[in-house]
C-alpha cells in the first residue's frame, strides 16, 4: 500500500513539474531588446536646421502628427499658427504642402510679401515636431543629429 501511495505522489509531482516547465517556455520577457515598438514622440528641432524644404530627409520613414513652426517674433501676433496638425490620411509630403500654403496665405493676408518670397525659397523653420515612429528610428535621429527628445 505504501508503494502505491509513494508512486502516485511521485507521478503527480512529475506531472506538476512538466506543466510548470512547459508554461515557462511559452513566456516572453516584458522588455525584449530586439522588439522595436512604436510610440508618439515630441522632438525639439531648434538646434538643427530643419525646415519645410528638407524635413522629409529626416522624417520620411515616420508618420508626422503635428508640427510647431518657428514664427518671427515681429509678426507673431499677426500669424497665429503656433502648431499645425497633420491629416493622418494624407502623406507627409501632401501635409507639408498644405501647411506651407496655409502659412504663406496668412503672410499674404497681412501684406508680408517679402517674407513670402523668403519662405518660398528657404522653407519655414520647424522648432518642434510630433511623430509616430519606432524607438529605433528615434534613437537613430538623436544619435546622428542635434535633435532632443521631449518625451
Amino acid at each position: 500500500m505504501r508503494k502505491i501511495i509513494f508512486f502516485t505522489i511521485i507521478f503527480l509531482l512529475c506531472i506538476f513539474l512538466l506543466l510548470i516547465t512547459s508554461k515557462k517556455s511559452n513566456l516572453l520577457p516584458v522588455f525584449d531588446e530586439e522588439y522595436d515598438y512604436y510610440d508618439m514622440y515630441i522632438l525639439d528641432l531648434s538646434k538643427e536646421n530643419i525646415n519645410t524644404k528638407n524635413i522629409l530627409n529626416y522624417f520620411d520613414n515616420m508618420k508626422i502628427i503635428e508640427m510647431y513652426p518657428y514664427i518671427n517674433p515681429i509678426y507673431k501676433n499677426v500669424i497665429k499658427l503656433s502648431n499645425y496638425k497633420f491629416n493622418v490620411v494624407l502623406s507627409n509630403k501632401k501635409n507639408i504642402s498644405l501647411f506651407l500654403n496655409e502659412y504663406l496665405k496668412k503672410l499674404e493676408e497681412n501684406s508680408l510679401k517679402e517674407e513670402i518670397i523668403k519662405y518660398s525659397i528657404n522653407g519655414i523653420k520647424i522648432n518642434k515636431i510630433k511623430v509616430y515612429a519606432s524607438k529605433k528610428n528615434i534613437n537613430n535621429l538623436i544619435n546622428n543629429y542635434k535633435i532632443i527628445l521631449n518625451k
